[in-house]
């Protein structure tokens, strides 16, 4: 069963349910309305006979008290259409009837025999020739004596209530099953409606696990409820998923494309081999190549590994100006045969929570990056320091620059915006930058680039920073062995001693 007909039977059912409940409630109080008012007349009736008779004890010698009752016409106090009977002689086996109104005239029987000598005033539904009727019976007692003198008992005909009550209940049940039909059918267009786009997202789905044509985008005009959001929602995935699809379809490209080069190489290489025997320059190249395709498994393994969610963090408090120094003296050693200047502008003692050997590497591809695309006699400079709760780490160069058409797409995997302009032929795979957005992203911090063709480009990495420390007085750093004074050119860590802050 369709959603569309769950929920129009469920709202009509709903519906239905409350009609019948709604109706015999309405019922109820409407046939109970009638019935009081024709209690009420009757009470008046029999209240205005009590009233007006009289009951005189007659002494007669040698019997017991006689009882003499002085009724006045009963027709002159009763409503139109009440039947009015006045009993006496209770307490024997034939009670006598001591008068009765005129529209009573041949019918000698009690109208309720039942009730004839209670002493409660009781409302009873009998019916007489087939007359459902109201009797109301109630009863005088003797002064003094709880004992019953005598019996009025009024009655009035159903058959109007009846007959009302009757036509109302047909009323109702007519009136109740054309609501329901048409709440049927109206929720049936009203769901149509409703479900109109959803049926649309499914249309649009099918055509594209058929078509695969991940292009397809809903339209939306309407108002931004649960429908709007839902498409827009489909839309933006829609969106996410062309990307995904055009990166794998990219990836799986670029990953053929640099695995093809080395072996090419390789291949190549142990041809002239072949021929002319081995010789070093074709050992060298096939190393290197070797090198080269290992070093881009290896990255191919830690962004897969990253990605699924197999690459955990060992993370510890580690000291980023001693990252920071070592990452400058092996980009002194990576730059040794280039006309490069690489120096520490900025290096202040921050702390972060992390892992040192992810860090580096990111400081190092970066680095490496720098020294690529950097011509001779270019600089790069290095920087550290904290602003508020974040260490920032900045790594710039004065190299040939981004063009902005790129500048989104550089941490993509194995993208390279233009790699004949890397000098030396130093262009990598594309996977440094990747790498790096990742190791930011696993610390909770983030990478962003600034860059203009033709002066240069500056990475900023920014990484949660822990609470500065107080350094002790008595701990200085080390002299340098030749000159006796501190390291130049940054600041060393001393050993450090919580604040009172951080001990509260």
């Amino acid at each position: 069963m369709t959603i569309r007909k769950k929920l129009t039977l469920l709202y009509s059912g709903l519906l239905a349910g409350f009609i019948v409940v709604f109706g015999v409630v309405i019922f109820g109080v409407i046939r109970s309305a009638w019935i009081e008012t024709v209690d009420s007349t009757l009470w008046e009736t029999t209240e205005q006979v009590i009233n007006n008779s009289r009951a005189y004890p007659v002494r007669q010698f040698g019997s017991p008290v006689h009882i003499l009752i002085d009724l006045p016409q009963l027709d002159i106090f009763r409503a139109s259409g009440v039947l009015v009977q006045v009993w006496t002689d209770l307490s024997s086996s034939e009670p006598h009837l001591v008068s009765a109104s005129e529209n009573l005239t041949g019918y000698r029987q009690p109208l309720d025999p039942h009730t004839l000598g209670t002493q409660n005033s009781v409302y009873t539904n009998v019916s007489i020739n087939n007359i459902e009727v109201r009797v109301l019976t109630r009863t005088v007692v003797v002064s003094g004596q709880n004992v019953p003198l005598w019996n009025v008992q009024a009655a009035a005909s159903l058959q109007t209530i009846n007959a009302a009550t009757e036509k109302l209940s047909i009323f109702m049940l007519i009136g109740g099953a054309l609501a329901v039909v048409g709440s049927f059918g109206m929720g049936m267009w009203l769901s149509n409606q409703t479900l109109r786009p959803i049926e649309q997202i499914i249309q649009a789905a099918d055509s594209i696990s058929t078509a695969k044509d991940l292009r397809t985008r809903l339209p939306w005009n309407g108002p931004m409820d649960e429908l709007g959001r839902l498409t827009s929602v489909f839309n933006r995935m829609m969106d996410r998923l062309e990307h995904l699809f055009g990166v794998q379809q990219r990836f799986v490209a670029d990953v053929s494309h640099e695995l093809r080069t080395p072996l090419t190489a390789i291949r190549g290489n142990l041809d002239l081999a072949e021929k002319y025997g081995m010789d070093a320059a074709m050992l060298e190249a096939i190393a290197g190549e070797t090198d080269r395709m290992t070093r881009m498994v290896k990255d191919l393994l830690l962004l897969a590994r990253a990605d699924y969610g197999g690459m955990t963090l060992d993370r510890t408090e580690i000291d980023l100006d001693t990252i920071l120094t070592d990452v400058h003296h092996q980009a002194l050693v990576l730059a040794k045969d280039r006309d490069l200047r690489i120096k520490l502008a900025q290096i202040e003692a921050v702390r972060i929570l992390g892992n040192a050997d992810r860090i580096k590497q990111l400081l190092l591809n970066l680095v490496s990056n720098a020294i690529s695309f950097t011509p001779d006699g270019g600089q790069i400079t290095l920087r550290l320091y904290r602003s508020g709760q974040q260490a920032h780490l900045q790594v710039e160069d004065t190299g040939v620059g981004i063009p902005p058409e790129h500048l989104g797409h550089i941490f993509d995997r194995f993208y390279q915006a233009e790699p004949s302009r890397a000098k030396n032929g130093a262009g990598g795979a594309g996977l440094g930058l990747s790498i790096a957005k990742w190791i930011a992203e696993a610390h909770e911090g983030s990478i962003e680039v600034q860059s203009v063709v033709g002066q240069g480009t500056v990475f900023t990495v920014r990484l949660p920073a822990l609470a500065p420390c107080q350094l002790d007085d008595d701990d200085d750093p080390p002299a340098d062995t030749q000159t006796g004074q501190p390291p130049s050119g940054l600041r060393f860590m001393r050993r450090r001693r919580p604040t009172p802050e951080q001990i509260n």
